[in-house]
């Protein structure tokens, strides 16, 4: 008889010790002990310090993904907060935050990104909002190089030529 004890996602979720109020939210914590394949939906709050293979939603929820945590997943929530190690692209109304040593592969959507020092990110980020709004043209900021490399300053010009 093998010593490995398989965790339950059902006693995961059902716990007492992983289901807590913090601000009026329900989080409900996946451990490190529990590896999950699937789709998930929730809602409140999950903190999830497993690993986990599938798709992960929320309309409102916020979701933390902890140090210990590996994700392949696609993943689309109000929030999300990242420690840990995810593959897989994020979709977020609200913000993305990339912290510390986390590792994220995958493209961003959201309406804020925030990447600490030391945090990898390889991917592509777009914003939810503003798809649709002009470009701002800053050519007319660049006063000095306009007029095919003319300067003017005090009256005098000067004339800037490559080699």
């Amino acid at each position: 008889m093998s010593d490995t004890k398989k965790t339950n996602l059902t006693d995961v979720f059902r716990s007492p010790a992983t289901n807590t109020r913090i601000a009026g939210l329900e989080t409900t914590l996946i451990t490190a002990a529990a590896e999950f394949k699937g789709s998930l939906a929730f809602s409140g709050e999950l903190r999830l310090d497993g690993r986990i293979e599938g798709n992960i939603q929320a309309e409102d929820g916020q979701l933390t993904i902890g140090e210990e945590a590996v994700v392949k997943a696609e993943i689309s929530v109000k929030d999300v907060i990242i420690y840990g190690k995810v593959q897989g692209d994020i979709t977020a109304q609200g913000r993305i935050e990339i912290k510390g040593k986390a590792q994220v592969y995958g493209d961003l959507h959201a309406n804020r990104v925030m990447i600490e020092d030391g945090a990898v990110f390889v991917g592509n980020s777009k914003t939810l909002s503003g798809g649709n709004e002009p470009k701002p043209e800053f050519s007319q900021i660049f006063t000095r190089l306009s007029n095919g490399g003319s300067s003017r300053s005090n009256g005098h010009s000067s004339k800037v030529e490559a080699e």
